[in-house]
């Protein structure tokens, strides 16, 4: 009777142990459970806040690129809206020309050759003759040069040799056929030694509403000297 006791008591005593230990494992699961909640809930939170704060600096990113890029625009408007000056020549042996291209590299400007469907004799003798009959006729010798840009420019220095005392014939074509009025012009001319001739006046005859500024004489003895007598009067118009 006493062992019978005894065993039971010893079984209860077992089943109370396995019992204990059950429920500290469960505890114990119930609470790594917990904590591994937590740490997901703070990683999850800390993520968020991260992705939060990427949203938010793209945002203010964005927000500053538009007043920079709208900012490159409105200079880059001003820039090509802003005028420039253009030369305009006739030459026929090439001394008008060279100081039509040292001015154009001098101040910045475009260059265009004036060009005539005619050719003019190559003998100047010959091309005198010939011009001092156009003048006679009053002919306007046409010219290839069609639909010239002229009103993005505020400036034109207009370069021509002198003949037979007035403005070569094709430079006349092109101030007839085109309106300069509101512009400033600039004459420079080449000549044996006749100088300027009373040109300008006939230019501001031909263009009334256009500005006429101090013109440049070069000489066939003062050629060489053409540069230096560009710039001093160039720097006298501002440039």
């Amino acid at each position: 009777m006493n062992k019978k006791i005894i065993i039971v008591g010893i079984v209860i005593l077992i089943l109370v142990v396995l019992a204990g230990a059950a429920t500290i494992v469960i505890s114990q699961n119930k609470t790594e459970e917990n904590e591994n909640n937590a740490l997901n809930n703070t990683n999850n939170t800390e993520n968020n806040q991260m992705e939060n704060q990427v949203i938010n600096e793209t945002e203010e990113n964005a927000t500053i690129n538009v007043p920079n890029t709208s900012q490159g625009n409105i200079q880059n408007t001003n820039v090509s809206n802003s005028k420039k000056s253009l030369v305009i020549y006739y030459s026929r042996s090439g001394n008008t020309k060279q100081i039509a291209d040292y001015i154009g590299e001098k101040t910045g400007s475009d260059v265009i050759r004036l060009e005539t469907v005619k050719t003019y004799p190559s003998d100047y003798d010959e091309m005198l003759d010939y011009a001092q009959e156009e003048q006679r006729n009053g002919e306007r010798p046409e010219i290839k040069n069609k639909n010239i840009n002229t009103k993005d420019y505020d400036t034109i220095f207009l370069g021509y040799p002198i003949w037979w005392g007035d403005i070569a014939t094709p430079v006349y074509t092109f101030l007839d056929e085109y309106n300069l009025s509101g512009k400033k012009i600039a004459p420079f001319v080449t000549s044996g030694s006749s100088g300027l001739s009373g040109t300008p006046s006939d230019i501001k005859r031909e263009e009334p509403n256009a500005e006429i500024l101090d013109a440049m004489s070069i000489t066939s003895s003062t050629l060489n000297n053409y540069k230096s007598l560009t710039d001093n009067w160039l720097s006298k118009l501002g440039f």
